[in-house]
């Protein structure tokens, strides 16, 4: 990934975690609770791709989690 992927990507998972919240109040359930675990753990993978830990590996599993997040959060109707 280039650096302004990197950045754009950053602001993507930023606007998911905080502004693009379920509108649920009290405790998430436990589907909408794993994908937001998703969002954490692409946070983890971004993180070492923007410091050069093993970038085609982590850029891989980056990606995956991403899609499997946007289909969860398509099927949960988020």
């Amino acid at each position: 990934m280039k650096k302004q992927e990197i950045q754009d990507e950053w602001e993507r998972l930023i606007y998911e975690s905080t502004q693009n919240k379920p509108n649920i109040t009290g405790i998430y359930p436990r589907n909408i609770v794993r994908n937001r675990e998703l969002l954490l753990l692409g946070q983890v993978e971004l993180g070492k791709i923007e410091y050069g830990k093993n970038i085609r590996s982590h850029t891989e599993i980056y990606q995956s989690v991403m899609k499997r997040y946007f289909q969860q959060k398509k099927c949960l109707k988020i």
